[in-house]
Order: structure tokens, then C-alpha cells, then sequence
């Protein structure tokens, strides 16, 4: 006799080793918001009392206007009736009838699944306040992501794969660190399984292995297969960081001290190695091309970091990279350059927002991924970060080098490809002025007048009046334009404690007496959460960077918002020194705080810290 038990465990199964389910609410019967069951008070199939529907999933609370009702049936031949009116006896009459109810508050995916062996799947769309559902053509059971991407919702979308990619990330390094394992090694040892789990061979044999170092074999043997594969330049330095693996204490020895306790290394091994093949890659199939996979981990495991070189290697918000791309508004015809682009977080951003505005137009997805992205990385490891970031996100061909920026050469290099803008976060640990000059290497790249450079810098940049940072600050007035500076929230780069502004400058036209604009953009709406970072959690920034992008667009003076004002290279280049105050959203605990701020200053100074993409 067929149970719709059996059918039921499919369904969960199913959902139980997606890899959001971490991110979502999975419920059975009866759901714990109140809203869902204020909708189905009455949706009983029976025609009195509270519906039941045999699986809700809900989202996180910023997202709560979408949410998934599954129902089942045991029978195949009980999937669908003719006029979809027997809710009690069908499972797509079923799944309608309650979808109907929760679309008075919610955009619904219905989906009626029958079937105990072979099951029969109907997934339907019913939008917030519409009177009949939608069939999408999809005949199976899909992926918690494919059913999101029903919503067009690319915030909802944004959010799950962070909170997912942060709390894996979060587990990942207190595994790591447990075991001593080195931080140095750990992006290297995840950017590679990352790269191997693409490799067929790796896939098939890792789970096999009886020591640590057949996998560490296998898995460095794969990544190089991958690189080859997919055109990768500089394959052999890349090679030469990877290959650092297979001197790492969890390789070489039988057991490794995990919390004081001896731990077999091929099972520990093999475990991280699941949980990213579960949790982790399949994010990276995802066919959104911005979301920074490498760089999201890269930041979570920098908060383990003792050191202070070590301390100010963070990535820059992903929010942030694609703001940048509006403050230059880009075009799809731009050739995008970052001199010093780490992890290429400024690339993936500046990628996704070209190919957006392409289109269907496959030809130009093509150059935008060969000719279009520009990046110089110094460090070894960070270059070996960058390409192997940029080719998960589907470009293995970007003209990325491992090299100096400054170098005479390298700039000549750059300008023959004639870069339109340059993206950068300089390293914070070189100071004001060379700050400044990562900006001025920029700029002397850019094509023409028509070039435009942003970089986001240390707030000291623009305030300093030390004679070193002074001097460049008028040899970019004298030659360059600077049209904005924007002052950037005070924990933006948390858990790193340093303060940065936003400078945009137009290449080769003259300061002279323009007026330039200073944006205050202190509040992107961001919290910060334990195990999950600094957050959009309540879904803020859309409406706040519109408003203040209309501002910007405009040249504006907006009260509290921003002022324009004519500089010279002592002045103070910063909002905080011109803009009135508005002072009807002031209180005696701004007060309070702004006055501990300015003497944790004076005692300590600004912090000196690195500051990678």
C-alpha cells in the first residue's frame, strides 16, 4: 500500500542536502511565523479550521515576503485532477488551494510532488495579491536557489548565499584553527579544493584515499588540470603556491592535536573536503557571475589572524565594489584596471555589472571576460587568489599579472590596453602618501580625459597635513580633477578597526577652481551579527544608496547628505569639515560617542593596516 510517508522523505531529503538549506526555515505541518498562520486560519482542505501544509520554507527575516508550501501525495495517479478543485485529494490541487491563501501576504512558489519511487513534480509561481497561480515549466524538483530566482528578488539572492558562505566559512576556520593549521595555508588549501572539485578524477578518488598525502596529491595533481584546462595564465606560479600544501602538518602527518586530542588527517581531510563540495561549490555553479566565493572566505579567515601584517588583509564589501561601479557609472564598452586587486573583488563586481548591461549579446559577455579586466597583484598568494577567483566566476583568460604596479614597465603595459577606470583599495600599511600614489599610478594609466579612477583610502588620506601626503595631494589637484569624496561608515571594514573614505577623480583635466562634491554616507544600513559579519540584515542599502546616488548623480547639496565645496591641496578633503550639521537628529549620546572617538584618537592615532579586495 503506498504511504505518503515515503514521499515525503524524498522531499526532505532533497531540501535537507541543498546547500541553503542552512539558510532557510524548513517546517513540517505547522509554522512557527505568525503570518503564515494568520493566512492559512481558515485554509483547511476540510473547510473548517487551519491548514496544514506538509512543508513551508521561510526565509530570513529581511526576505519575508517569499516563501516555499510543498504538499504530497503517495499516488502518481492522485498528482492532479482535471479542474484542480479536489484539494483534499490531490497534491496540485492541494498545493493551490493553500498557495491561494498565502498569497494575500506572500509571493508564493507552489510546488505538489507525488509519487513514492518515481515521483511526478508541478511547480507553480502565485505572485502577493494575484488571483491565480502561474505553471513554470520545470517538471522536477529543484534547487532552494532556482525556486528563489522565481522571486527576482537579486537581494533575497544575495542574502542566502552570504549567510551560508559566512557561517561555512565561520565553521571551516575554527576547524582550522583547532588543528593549528597555519592562516597562511588556509585560503590556499580552500581556493584548491574549490578549483579540484571541478576535476572529474578528484572527484571520484579523494573519498577513496587512506592517507592525507594521497588526497593532498590527488588534489594538487587536479587543481594543475583545471588551470590547464581552462587557459589559465600564469598556471606555473600558481602551481608554486598550491604546491605549498603538501608541506602543511595536516598532509604529512598520520594524526594532527585537534582541541588536545589526536585526530586520524586523511578523515579530517576528507571532511573539510565534503563540506565545501556540499556547502560551498555548488554556489559557485550559480549562474550570477558577482558573487565573491574566495573573498568571503578570505575575510572570515583573516579575523583568526595574530599578526599585524596579517590583521589588514580584508576584502572590501562586496556592496561596496558594485557602489563603485555606479560612482563611475560603467559602461559596457569600459576597460576596468585595479593595480593592487588582491582577492579581484573590484573585477568580479566590475564583470557582473558589464554583462548585465550586454545582454544577450554573447560576443561582447566574451570580451568583457578576455579583454575588459585588467589587474596587477604583487603578492604571490593574492595572485593565486585572483585568477583562480575570476575563473570560478567563468573568466579564465583575464589579463591579470603578478607584479609591481609602480613599475615603469607594468604602467606601459597597462596603457597599451587602454583602461577607461581603475578600481583600488591600496595598502593600508604603506601610508598616507603612498596611498595617494597607488591612486596617482592609477590615474597616469587611465586612457585620456576620459578616464575615471576610484579608490577607496584611508580616511587620514584626506585630512592628513603631513608634508609627504600634502605634496601628492596637489600633484593629483594639479593635474586631475577630483570630483568626489565620500566619508564611509567607521566599521565598514569590521572586524579590521580602520576609517576610509571613497575618492572618485576624473584623469588628466586640471582641479582648477572646481567645486567638488562630498558625500556623507556614514549609515549603509549594515549590522553587524555573531557568526555572520556585518550584514544588510533588515535590507537598508537598496533605498539608501538610491537616495544617495541620486544626490551624487545630480551634484546636489543635500542637508546631512553632502556639500559642495572649492579645495586646495591643504584643505581638508571631507564632508565633515563643510557640511552643515543637521541637528534635529543629533542627540546627547552622538555626542557622548563622537567625544570617546576623537580621544581613542588622540591616544592611539589612526591604525595602520593592509587592505586587499
Amino acid at each position: 500500500m503506498a504511504n505518503e510517508r515515503n514521499t515525503e522523505s524524498k522531499v526532505r531529503s532533497h531540501f535537507q542536502n541543498d546547500p541553503l538549506f542552512k539558510s532557510v526555515k524548513f517546517e513540517e505541518q505547522r509554522s512557527t511565523n505568525i503570518r503564515v498562520t494568520e493566512c492559512l486560519i481558515n485554509a483547511s482542505k476540510h473547510g473548517k479550521g487551519i491548514g496544514n501544509p506538509d512543508f513551508i520554507i521561510t526565509f530570513p527575516a529581511q526576505s519575508m515576503d517569499y516563501l516555499i508550501v510543498v504538499e504530497c501525495k503517495a499516488n502518481a495517479d492522485k498528482h492532479e485532477s482535471v479542474e484542480r478543485n479536489r484539494a483534499k485529494d490531490f497534491a496540485v490541487d492541494g498545493v493551490l488551494h493553500y498557495a491561494k491563501f498565502l498569497a494575500t501576504e506572500f509571493n508564493v512558489v507552489a510546488i505538489a510532488v507525488s509519487g513514492e519511487n518515481e515521483i511526478v513534480v508541478s511547480n507553480f509561481s502565485h505572485k502577493k495579491g494575484e488571483v491565480e497561480a502561474t505553471e513554470l515549466t520545470s517538471k522536477s524538483l529543484l534547487s532552494i536557489f532556482d525556486y528563489v530566482k522565481t522571486f527576482r528578488n537579486e537581494q533575497l539572492n544575495y542574502n542566502l548565499k552570504d549567510v551560508n558562505i559566512v557561517e561555512t566559512a565561520v565553521w571551516l576556520n575554527e576547524e582550522f584553527q583547532k588543528c593549528s593549521i597555519s592562516e597562511s595555508m588556509r585560503n590556499t588549501l580552500i581556493s584548491g579544493i574549490l578549483l579540484a572539485l571541478e576535476d572529474n578524477i578528484f572527484l571520484i578518488s579523494y573519498g577513496e584515499a587512506t592517507s592525507s598525502k594521497d588526497i593532498a596529491d590527488t588534489l594538487v595533481a587536479a587543481i594543475e588540470r583545471v588551470l590547464k584546462k581552462n587557459k589559465v595564465r600564469k598556471t606555473e606560479e600558481m602551481m608554486n603556491v598550491y604546491k605549498g600544501i603538501l608541506n602543511e602538518p595536516l598532509i604529512t602527518n598520520k594524526t594532527i592535536k585537534k582541541s588536545k586530542i589526536d585526530v586520524s588527517t586523511v578523515e579530517l581531510f576528507k571532511t573539510i573536503i565534503r563540506k565545501i563540495q556540499k556547502e560551498v561549490f555548488p554556489l559557485t555553479t550559480y549562474e550570477e557571475s558577482g558573487y565573491d566565493i574566495l573573498g568571503r572566505f578570505y575575510t572570515e579567515f583573516v579575523r583568526y589572524a595574530a599578526s599585524k601584517q596579517k590583521q589588514g588583509l580584508v576584502l572590501t564589501p562586496s556592496h561596496i565594489t558594485e557602489l563603485f561601479c555606479d560612482l563611475v557609472e560603467l559602461k559596457v564598452t569600459d576597460v576596468v584596471y585595479d593595480p593592487c586587486c588582491g582577492t579581484g573583488g573590484f573585477l568580479i563586481a566590475a564583470m557582473k555589472k558589464m554583462i548585465a548591461l550586454a545582454g544577450n549579446d554573447e560576443g561582447r559577455k566574451s570580451n568583457i571576460r578576455e579583454s575588459q579586466l585588467l589587474g596587477i597583484e604583487i603578492r604571490p598568494d593574492m595572485f593565486t587568489f585572483a585568477c583562480s577567483n575570476m575563473m570560478l566566476r567563468g573568466d579564465g583568460k583575464s589579463n591579470l599579472d603578478r607584479a609591481d604596479c609602480f613599475n615603469e614597465a607594468i604602467i606601459e603595459r597597462i596603457k597599451r590596453l587602454k583602461p577607461t577606470v581603475s578600481f583600488l583599495n591600496p595598502p593600508y600599511d604603506q601610508g598616507t602618501d603612498v596611498q595617494l600614489e597607488f591612486v596617482e599610478k592609477a590615474l597616469e594609466a587611465v586612457e585620456g580625459q576620459n578616464g575615471t579612477v576610484a579608490a577607496i583610502v584611508q580616511f587620514s588620506c584626506a585630512i592628513k597635513d603631513e608634508v609627504a601626503t600634502a605634496t601628492v595631494r596637489k600633484r593629483l589637484l594639479e593635474k586631475h580633477t577630483l570630483k568626489a569624496v565620500i566619508s564611509m561608515p567607521d566599521d565598514l571594514f569590521y572586524p579590521v578597526g580602520v576609517v576610509t573614505c571613497i575618492m572618485v577623480l576624473e584623469a588628466n583635466k586640471p582641479n582648477g577652481g572646481k567645486k567638488t562634491w562630498f558625500g556623507y554616507l556614514k549609515n549603509d544600513g549594515f549590522i553587524k551579527q555573531k557568526h555572520k559579519g556585518r550584514i544588510d540584515h533588515y535590507s537598508n542599502w537598496k533605498g539608501i544608496k538610491e537616495r544617495f546616488l541620486l544626490a551624487y548623480n545630480d551634484n546636489e547639496e543635500v542637508l546631512g547628505l553632502s556639500v559642495k565645496k572649492a579645495i586646495g591641496y591643504k584643505d581638508e578633503w571631507c564632508a565633515e569639515a563643510y557640511m552643515k550639521t543637521d541637528y534635529t537628529k543629533l542627540s546627547s549620546a552622538d555626542f557622548e560617542a563622537t567625544m570617546k572617538k576623537f580621544l581613542l584618537f588622540k591616544q592611539i592615532g589612526l591604525p595602520e593596516m593592509r587592505s586587499e579586495v
